[in-house]
C-alpha cells in the first residue's frame, strides 16, 4: 500500500467518525430539547387541569416548579411573579385572572397558538364533583370538630390532657422520629 491509500482510508476513516459524532450530539441535542419541552407540557397539563381548583396540591407542586422548567421565557415568568404577588394579597377576584393570564403564557411560550384566553377561562366541573368535594370536607371538618370536643371533655374531667387522642410517633433514643 502506497501513501495515498494510506490517506484515502485514514480520510475515510476519519469521516466516518465525524459523522457519527456530529450525528450523536444532533441526537442529545433533540433529546434535551424534546425532554424539556414534554416537561414543561407536563406542567402545563396539570395547572390547565386545575383551573377549577388553584389551591389544589397537585397544582401547587406544578406551579412551584414554573420558574424552574420555564426559566429562559421571561413572559412566563413574569406571569408567574405577578400571580404570586396577587395571592400574597390575601384572597381577590384578581387572583384567578392573574392564574388564567399565565396560563396564556404558558401556552403562548409551548407553541399552542390556537390556546388563549377565551378557551382557558372555560372549563368543566360538574356539580357532581363539587358536591363531592363538599361533602369530603365537611366530613373533615366535623371529624376535626368531634375529636376538639371528646379532648375537651376529658381535659375537663381531669382524665386526660387529650395527648392519648393524639396518634403516637415512635422515636429512637436520639429523638429522631422512626
Amino acid at each position: 500500500m502506497n501513501n495515498i491509500d494510506w490517506i484515502n482510508i485514514l480520510s475515510l476513516a476519519g469521516t466516518a467518525l465525524v459523522s457519527g459524532l456530529i450525528a450523536t450530539l444532533v441526537t442529545l441535542y433533540w433529546q434535551r430539547k424534546t425532554a424539556s419541552k414534554n416537561q414543561k407540557l407536563k406542567i402545563f397539563e396539570v395547572v390547565m387541569h386545575y383551573r377549577y381548583d388553584i389551591a389544589a396540591e397537585e397544582n401547587v407542586k406544578a406551579l412551584n416548579t414554573v420558574d424552574v422548567f420555564f426559566y429562559k421565557n421571561q413572559s412566563v415568568r413574569k406571569a408567574y411573579a405577578n400571580f404570586i404577588a396577587e395571592t400574597n394579597k390575601g384572597q381577590n377576584a384578581n387572583i384567578a385572572d392573574k392564574y388564567l393570564r399565565l396560563l396564556e403564557e404558558m401556552a403562548r411560550s409551548l407553541g399552542l397558538k390556537n390556546i388563549r384566553w377565551e378557551c382557558i377561562k372555560n372549563y368543566y366541573y360538574p356539580t357532581g364533583l363539587a358536591n363531592r368535594i363538599k361533602a369530603t370536607t365537611d366530613l373533615i371538618n366535623t371529624q376535626i370538630i368531634s375529636n376538639v370536643e371528646i379532648a375537651k371533655y376529658h381535659h375537663d374531667r381531669n382524665e386526660s390532657d387529650g395527648s392519648d387522642l393524639l396518634p403516637k410517633i415512635p422515636v429512637t433514643p436520639r429523638g429522631n422520629v422512626k
